[in-house]
């Protein structure tokens, strides 16, 4: 498999570091969760979720280092996916009367096309240049194939993250999943475990979804 020329904006370079776990604390009081203490306003969005402190190896609009395709930086993704911006430029990404593009692949197995009404995502969404792109250098779609989406309802579902637990006011520890399974994200209503998970990535939920034919949609825009 060739090695991708384009490094998508959301994609974490090497040099970029998460904070460490010293900084999280426990809220005292009945309903605790985790908290910085030098929490500041964008440290949780707008439902309250805090989210993991990350560092950013750029200059301007400009990022350096050599991309870790296997991570995601979690201020980048955030920003693409609560603006509804392009995973690969940070540019507006593409809507159409049939809703914005977003890239999937099919669930193992599946035999129809009943996944797509509903489907929860991680991946923000493209412009039509920087999707082409993705079908043809991302590794991942490479394999597990590619399906075009168009949702004219990306509803803001929850989130994806580390869960800390704590024993009255100690420090919070992780709480590590099974290596073997998939942990499903956290939907904004769980009011019970949102105080508890340390966001990484924001999970839409696409509702409104045709799916769509990416060369034919290129011929029609020329």
């Amino acid at each position: 498999m060739a090695r991708p020329t384009f490094v998508p904006y959301i994609t974490t370079r090497v040099g970029e570091e998460p904070a460490s776990a010293a900084t999280l604390g426990v809220r005292p009081g009945p309903n605790g969760g985790l908290y910085y203490a030098d929490e500041g306003p964008r440290d949780r969005d707008a439902r309250g979720v805090l989210w993991a402190r990350c560092s950013q190896s750029r200059l301007g609009n400009t990022l350096h280092g050599k991309p870790r395709w296997r991570d995601v930086h979690p201020a980048r993704q955030r920003e693409c996916m609560e603006k509804l911006l392009c995973q690969g430029c940070v540019q507006q990404a593409s809507r159409t009367s049939l809703g914005y593009l977003f890239l999937a692949s099919p669930p193992p197995d599946t035999t129809s096309n009943d996944w797509v009404e509903g489907y929860r995502t991680a991946q923000p969404p493209l412009c039509l240049e920087h999707a082409v792109i993705a079908t043809e250098q991302c590794g991942h779609l490479l394999r597990e194939g590619v399906v075009a989406l168009r949702s004219r309802v990306p509803r803001l579902y929850g989130v994806l993250g580390m869960y800390y637990q704590s024993r009255g006011l100690q420090a919070p520890e992780p709480v590590k999943p099974d290596a073997e399974d998939d942990v499903p994200p956290l939907s904004y209503r769980d009011r019970r475990l949102i105080p508890w998970i340390l966001a990484s990535q924001l999970v839409r939920e696409l509702r409104g979804v045709t799916i769509v034919n990416l060369e034919e949609e290129i011929e029609a825009r020329v």
